[in-house]
């Protein structure tokens, strides 16, 4: 697996450097995410009813805390593994120097995108897209592991479907088989 995960982070990091638009991968990795919590906040700001407004975000807080703050930094403090650019001797875009695995923004950030789904599934794919572009950006800056962003992913999305089914239990619609109950006028 190590050697799999070093020949695609060369590979990307490669892409990166001779490309020469560092500045672009810099802004993607560090600043398309504040662009998405913003997003999220408007949409969040955007629905109707507090209740609703209340509920949604207290979901995306708990599925961020659980998944990012707690889950994440568990991992990391009993199974550190050490960012690729210190690994290889490398010069990076961006310094970091916390445990790698797994990668914190995108356990962050997928988790967010997928929240946003239960908002809008249009702003929802915005954000998982604006998620994946963010954290390709940060292996190409040197700073991740793809097993890293594959890691945060995969733990945001065990989260957030525990959270759904748990907490966002399918609505059981049983339609009324009693006929004064109906809608329809008798006849």
């Amino acid at each position: 697996m190590f050697s799999f995960d070093t020949s695609i982070f060369y590979f990307l990091f490669n892409f990166g450097h001779n490309l020469g638009i560092d500045w672009l991968f810099i802004f993607f990795a560090s600043y398309l995410p504040y662009l998405m919590v913003i997003a999220f906040l408007y949409l969040i700001y955007k629905k109707e009813g507090i209740r609703e407004k209340i509920y949604l975000f207290g979901f995306t807080v708990l599925a961020l805390l659980l998944s990012r703050g707690i889950i994440t930094e568990t991992i990391r403090y009993f199974f550190p593994r050490v960012r690729p650019f210190i690994a290889l001797n490398l010069t990076p875009m961006l310094i970091d120097r916390s445990a790698s695995f797994p990668s914190g923004h995108s356990t962050f950030f997928f988790a967010l995108a997928f929240c946003t789904f239960l908002i809008s599934k249009k702003w929802g794919w915005i954000l998982t897209i604006a998620t994946i572009i963010t954290t390709i950006s940060r292996v190409i800056a040197g700073v991740h592991w793809p097993s890293d962003i594959v890691g945060g992913a995969v733990i945001a999305g065990l989260v957030f479907a525990a959270m759904y089914y748990w907490i966002l239990p399918p609505k059981k619609i049983q339609p009324s088989q009693d006929k004064q109950e109906s809608l329809l006028p008798n006849t």
